[in-house]
């Protein structure tokens, strides 16, 4: 049964379509340039039988007031006040064409309230030709001003709307309609690029994908929405204790006495208690850890606890569970930071858990470091290689070995050695790691390479058996003119290397 309701938000009353059960997961619809809340019919039955549906007719169309004021924000801060209106915390966020526009700028302003994000053959905003609209005759379910408005801002979008992209944090479908849209197949890609943690399906059937497709569209939809992401399993684990995050860096407790708190004080609070929640099994906390180590960042007691538990007495932690998520985490577009903490303090630099961790995050797939290799696969390499310089030698020589064959990651490669020296828990084999760095084939005056040389040539396994080696080349290779090395030190002790 589809409801038709109307909210006063922003001074104007702004109307909407709900269907599906009432205790659903939220899921916002907002269309076209020009359509309103019924262009979702032909996907709404396939849409709403698990979700609480709402339907928008954005201001300017349909049965919402046509203010005369419009504009792309306008309309974005419409459904930011409406999801206020309706008490909706966090959403799941459709949005086709100019309605995929003003839901990722809603997923910009508020990324803390979009659980996922799918964009419809929604163009990235970069400008475009300007072509005069044609008013079509007679009365039209839509203001004509908010045409000329709207398609004005989509010709010249604010720059600030590009960059913004890298703030979404909700995994993000974009799904395209193909050769015969009139949406440009390279414009589509930007958008994926931009959007961190976005992937792409194409739909060949034109702009209007989800009325020309509607059992494929929704079939690729309800499927993207049912993978729920760790970071919102943490944030409903939170909210069973009546902590709500109200800002970048504010979180709200319902809990008397009511207050608000900042991101330190939630971490601190409950961040090393996921793993003594009873009602949970191993894969739950295990899922509720690594949410809140994304959501709360890289608070030292988030960090720790996931370590704590798969070596604790009640470990170790579901295999798949836990590397699965860390190499999948590793794959991704945007660096979680508090991740790469938590490989180099808690995993790497403990001998008992070095190796083993090593080698589920990389070295079992270092067969498949070969040219050519899957970005995502170079990407995680990069990010493990970087961050490996606790590892014994003997754990991922083979691993250098291979990724110094792939052109990409010889710069990996070389990170990998030279932390390898300055880590106060590193340790090198002198010779193999000098036969690694020449096979490099590393820019000349490449910084901290000629001194790394000269040290490793000397027979020298790791700075803090003798600093003073490695402040000589430094000075020798200074006066050569092949770089400085002065004070560089491991990620243990300071600041790593920048090469």
């Amino acid at each position: 049964m589809i409801d038709r309701h109307s909210v006063t938000v922003n001074g104007i009353r702004l109307s909407y379509e709900v269907s599906g059960p009432p205790d659903g997961d939220p899921l916002l619809l907002l269309p076209a340039l020009g359509e309103g809340a019924g262009d979702w019919a032909p996907v709404r039955e396939a849409l709403d039988r698990e979700r609480r549906v709402y339907a928008v007719d954005l201001r300017g169309h349909g049965h919402s007031d046509r203010p005369g004021a419009y504009s792309l924000e306008l309309m974005r801060d419409d459904v930011i006040g409406l999801l206020d209106a309706l008490g909706l915390d966090r959403v799941d966020l459709v949005g086709h064409s100019m309605g995929g526009v003003v839901a990722h700028l809603v997923a910009q302003a508020r990324p803390w309230r979009v659980v996922r994000l799918v964009l419809e053959d929604a163009p990235a905003p970069l400008p475009r030709e300007a072509r005069a609209p044609v008013r079509p005759e007679g009365e039209l379910p839509y203001d004509w001003e908010m045409v000329l408005a709207v398609r004005a801002q989509l010709d010249r979008p604010d720059p600030d709307w590009l960059a913004g992209l890298g703030r979404i944090t909700a995994p993000t479908l974009v799904v395209a309609g193909g050769p015969t849209s009139h949406v440009p197949r390279e414009n589509i890609a930007e958008l994926v690029r931009r959007i961190p943690d976005a992937r792409l399906r194409t739909i060949p059937v034109g702009h209007l994908v989800h009325t020309a497709a509607p059992r494929e569209f929704a079939s690729v939809v309800t499927e993207f929405l049912g993978e729920l992401p760790d970071a919102e399993t943490a944030r409903r684990w939170l909210a069973e204790d009546g902590i709500t995050q109200t800002g970048e860096e504010t979180w709200y407790d319902a809990d008397p006495p009511a207050a608000t708190l900042t991101r330190a004080d939630v971490a601190e609070g409950l961040g090393c208690m996921a793993f003594t929640d009873e009602a949970l099994d191993a894969a739950g906390r295990l899922r509720v850890a690594m949410g809140l180590m994304e959501v709360l960042g890289d608070h030292i007691l988030v960090i720790r606890q996931i370590h704590l538990a798969h070596t604790g007495p009640d470990g170790p932690l579901p295999a798949e569970a836990l590397w699965g998520g860390y190499r999948r985490r590793l794959e991704a577009a945007p660096e979680c930071e508090a991740l790469l903490a938590s490989l180099w303090y808690t995993w790497f630099e403990n001998h008992t858990t070095s190796a083993e961790a090593f080698a589920e995050v990389l070295g079992a797939d270092r067969e498949r470091l070969v040219p050519g290799a899957p970005e995502p696969l170079l990407r995680r390499a990069r990010r493990v290689l970087e961050n490996s310089g606790p590892v014994p030698w003997g754990a991922k020589a083979p691993t250098l070995r291979a990724a110094a064959g792939v052109p990409g990651l010889r710069h990996a490669v070389f990170r990998a050695l030279l932390l390898g020296y300055h880590d106060i828990y590193g340790d090198l084999d002198p010779a193999e790691a000098l036969v690694l760095l020449d096979r490099l084939d590393l820019p000349a005056g490449t910084p901290h390479a000629a001194p790394l040389r000269t040290v490793l040539a000397a027979g020298h396994r790791n700075r803090r058996h003798d600093p003073e080696v490695w402040r000589a080349a430094t000075g020798n290779a200074a006066g050569t003119g092949a770089g400085t090395g002065a004070g560089a030190t491991g990620r243990s002790s300071g600041t790593p290397p920048a090469p």
